[in-house]
Parts: C-alpha cells; sequence; structure tokens
C-alpha cells in the first residue's frame, strides 16, 4: 500500500500511509483508536476506496470495489466487531456465502465435518450445530476466526482477535497464527496488548492521526518506545500510584458463598482499594462477578453489603443498594448504541425514577448527566451523538459514567478495558483509582495480567470455581499464572483420578 488517503466529510483518516506485508511474515499496526488502523484495513479489503494512493499485490497494482472481489483475491479480514448471525449455527455462520451444496441442496453433513476441521486447527472443540448467539463472547470470536480461516488467505488481517479471549485462548491463537506464518501466509495483526505485538511480530508500525510514525523490526525498539510513539508518554505513567493510607471498612463481604459455578468464596473488599481478581477461563471469575451483582445469584453462604445481610436475588436489588456492575460485553449487555451519549449514560438513573416523573426531574437532570460525562473525560463531538459512532473507550466510560451517576459504593468491573486503546485504558485506571480515593471500592475482573498487577491493591486468584490464592500488591505476573495454572492443573488431575 502506496500513499494511501482517505478522508470522510473532509476529515482525515489516512494521511499519505505506505504499508507493505511480506509472505511468511506477521507484521504488527500499533496505534490509538482513531490513529487509522482500521480504516487502512478496511481500504485494503475493499469496504473503502482510497482518495489517493494505490494498492500491490504481487507487485501489480490493483483495487476492490467490493469486499467480495478482496475475499476472491486472498485477503480476508477478521473484524475486531463481531458480525455472526445469532440464530444460525456455527457452521452455518464459518461458511457463511461460501455454503457447501450437494445436487443443488445445502450439504450440512460436509459442512458440519468441515466446520469441525476448522475448529480443530483453532485447538477448540464447539459444537459445529450450535447456535451462535448462545455462545459466550469468547467462543464467538473463535468462530470469527474460523469464519475467516474456511477461505484459504493468502493475506490475513487480524483486528484485536484476542480482545474479547482469556490467557489460555489467546495463547492457542498466537500459536495457530505461528502455524499459518510458517505456511506462508501474510498476517497483519492489529492488537493493543503489548504482550502479543512482542511476541508474534516480525514488524512493528506505528500509526498516529491517520499517518505513519515509523515501522521498525521487532528487535529494535523496545515496548516503552513503541507506546511512546503511539501516545507520546513513558509505559510506567500507564498506572497510578497507589494510595499510602490502609483501606477503610469493610463493604463487601462474602463466606463461604457459592452456586452451581463458585464454591467456598471468603472474600472481604474495603472501602479506598481495588481489588483484582485473575484466574484462566473457567475459573469461576466471571461468575463471581454476576454471583455478587445477583445475576446468577449466590444460592449458600453469607454475603454482607454495607447494611444488607443477604445475597442478591435480583440486579436491581444490588443496584438500589449502591453496587456498580461492567459487563465485559459493552456491546450487547453494556449499552443501547443507537441511542445518544447522554441517554445512555442516563439509564440507570432512569430505571430508578418514579414511574410518573417528568422527563429530566429529580436526580435525572441533564446538568447531573452532562457534569458526569465531563467527569470521566469524554471525547465526543457533543452529548448527543449516537453512542454506536464513539471508539470502544469513549464507549466504556459512558457506561461508567452512568454508574457513578449513582454515586455507588462498590464497583465490579468485569474486563474494565477489553478492547480499548492504550490511552484509554490509561484514563480508565485513573478514573477507577479516583473512585476509590473518595471511599468507593472496585472488585476488578480481568484477564489482563499488566492491569491486574499494576493497577491491584489485593490480588485474588481463582481456580475450579474457588480463590486458590491472595497475593499482596507487587507481585509479578509470573507468580499468578503460577498459582492459576498450577491450581487448575491439580484440579483436572483429581478430576482424571491421576497424580498433578
Amino acid at each position: 500500500m502506496q500513499g494511501i488517503s482517505k478522508a470522510f466529510h473532509g476529515i482525515a483518516a489516512l494521511d499519505g500511509v505506505s504499508f507493505d506485508c511480506r509472505a511468511g511474515e506477521v507484521h504488527a499496526i500499533c496505534g490509538e483508536n482513531g490513529a487509522g488502523k482500521s480504516t487502512l484495513m478496511k481500504t485494503l479489503g475493499g469496504i473503502y476506496r482510497p482518495d489517493a494512493g494505490v494498492i500491490l499485490l504481487d507487485g501489480n497494482e490493483t483495487s476492490f470495489s467490493h469486499p467480495v472481489l478482496a475475499r476472491r483475491a486472498g485477503i480476508s479480514i477478521i473484524h475486531q466487531e463481531l458480525s455472526l448471525l445469532p440464530h444460525r449455527s456455527v457452521a452455518e455462520n464459518i461458511f457463511l456465502g461460501e455454503e457447501r451444496a450437494r445436487f443443488g441442496f445445502l450439504d450440512r453433513r460436509a459442512m458440519w465435518a468441515d466446520a469441525a476441521k476448522i475448529l480443530a486447527r483453532l485447538g477448540s472443540r464447539l459444537d459445529p450445530g450450535l447456535e451462535a448467539g448462545q455462545l459466550p463472547i469468547s467462543d464467538q470470536q473463535i468462530v470469527e476466526i474460523a469464519k475467516a480461516l474456511a477461505v484459504d488467505a493468502r493475506i490475513l488481517v487480524l483486528d484485536e482477535p484476542t480482545a474479547a479471549l482469556d490467557e489460555a485462548e489467546a495463547t492457542r491463537l498466537l500459536d495457530l497464527v505461528r502455524r499459518l506464518r510458517q505456511a506462508g501466509v501474510a498476517l497483519i495483526y492489529i492488537s493493543h496488548r503489548m504482550k502479543e505485538v512482542f511476541d508474534i511480530a516480525d514488524r512493528i508500525t506505528v500509526l498516529k492521526d491517520g499517518a505513519k510514525v515509523a515501522t521498525c523490526d521487532r528487535a529494535a525498539v523496545t515496548p516503552a518506545q513503541v507506546v511512546r510513539m503511539m501516545v507520546g508518554r513513558e509505559l510506567s505513567d500507564f498506572f497510578p500510584p497507589r494510595p499510602g493510607a490502609p483501606p477503610g471498612e469493610a463493604v463487601l463481604t462474602l463466606e463461604g458463598a457459592g452456586n452451581a459455578v463458585v464454591s467456598d468464596i471468603d472474600l472481604v473488599l474495603r472501602r479506598g482499594e481495588i481489588v483484582g481478581v485473575a484466574g484462566l477461563e473457567g475459573s469461576g471469575k466471571s461468575a463471581l462477578a454476576r454471583a455478587i451483582f445477583g445475576d446468577e445469584p449466590f444460592t449458600r453462604g453469607r454475603l454482607r453489603f454495607a447494611s444488607r445481610d443477604g445475597a442478591f436475588t435480583a440486579p436491581r436489588q444490588a443496584v438500589d443498594a449502591g453496587l456498580g456492575y461492567l459487563s465485559d460485553d459493552r456491546k450487547r449487555e453494556g449499552l443501547v448504541l443507537n441511542q445518544s451519549l447522554r441517554d445512555n449514560a442516563a439509564l440507570v438513573l432512569r430505571g430508578f425514577e418514579p414511574a410518573l416523573a417528568p422527563p429530566g426531574s429529580g436526580a435525572c437532570t441533564p446538568e447531573r448527566i452532562d457534569a458526569q460525562l465531563r467527569g470521566v473525560d469524554m471525547r465526543a463531538q457533543s452529548f448527543e451523538q449516537l453512542t454506536v459512532e464513539l471508539s470502544g473507550g469513549n464507549q466504556q466510560k459512558a457506561i461508567i459514567a452512568r454508574w457513578l451517576c449513582r454515586d455507588p459504593r462498590v464497583l465490579v468491573a468485569v474486563e474494565p478495558t477489553r478492547g480499548i486503546d492504550v490511552a484509554a485504558k490509561t484514563a480508565i485506571y485513573r478514573i477507577l483509582r479516583d473512585f476509590t480515593e473518595r471511599g468507593g471500592a472496585v472488585l476488578m475482573v480481568s484477564s489482563e495480567l499488566p492491569e491486574i498487577v499494576g493497577l491491584s491493591d489485593r490480588i485474588l486468584v481463582m481456580a475450579a470455581g474457588r480463590i486458590v490464592a491472595e497475593l499482596p500488591a507487587g507481585v509479578g505476573e509470573e507468580e499468578v499464572v503460577a498459582h492459576a495454572v498450577g491450581h487448575a492443573a491439580a484440579e483436572r488431575a483429581a478430576s482424571a483420578g491421576t497424580a498433578p
């Protein structure tokens, strides 16, 4: 791609960007949201036509007027946003537009068999006959990847492919990327996760404000240098300093709490602290968050929250008591995308207003909503802008602002920075720390080990539905992983009746 430029409504999204990728290479593209990464790849994939510049395949100038033409040329793109048909099966989604047929009829048996083979390449045992909309988001991402691999691509673009995956699933994906590289595929890898970039990339290109900053061999730069090129600050500036004062009194206590997924949970969360919850996929960390919030309630044990003694049996009870919850799937569970930013930020307040109260009355005033949006440093054209038009980081800020309007005692934040850029992550870390400094408490469930280690005042490690370790602030990522993996392996060995 040589000198690619693209503008929308007179605003430049790409300004003379040149980029190349070689067969058998992983070339990573890094940059903040809005830097031009996705626009550049959508231009390659035939979704956008460039205003200037040329695209060369095997040295020959080409252009695509439709994504189907790009796919036929061997270019396959796994987009950051999921595009599955929820009421179709896994196999039907994988072969959407490329359906298998026999004698003029859909050959479901062949599709199921071929889908199983592709999923096996990804290390997945998903049933090809399952309905895609019933899958958790991590499995939906696996289906998206399998969908791209159904076409024998020469150029494979992966746009934040691990944003919805845990460490184990992400590791399997990176292993697949390595195998594809050995097979001669040209791979373009877009990610905000520096560890992944430096684990997998041969070269790294940094974009900022629609222009290319640099292209470097991976061995020639450090993660800190790449981050500085992206955002103009050092990697060490990501996490706000921890408080010097000890935490206050307990606001959430669990004693022997459990349900069908988690067991024997003993936990104390105090005012003024951020407690991180880490663990592998299936460890129960997300189920713990849902149980606390009353979405999948505890059925045994004891929960005490402020002056309440007893588990929440519905989310509304939890919200009314002063608990806020950030879902790990903001698009499906957190936002009404076709409503304005202001409307999204007001949703919880409106849900607790009297039924006959006029709009904008009581606590739900536009002034209060707007003040909270400004307080989280919302970056938008106006607060009337549709939420679907915002970056992932600003969408996440809108959800946080919604809960802060309720002045909660506790925020349960599940994957609070999933799929957002490094600058937005830093802003959200600051918001969470500010919340605790004002007397709130945060229980943060995350698959991102750097943020678990960098932000938490204490770390709880889960495996097999139980808390298996409590670690102090400042421990290394290796120690967290050792507890998570070691207990998970011991549990599997015990289930199989063998020595760990």
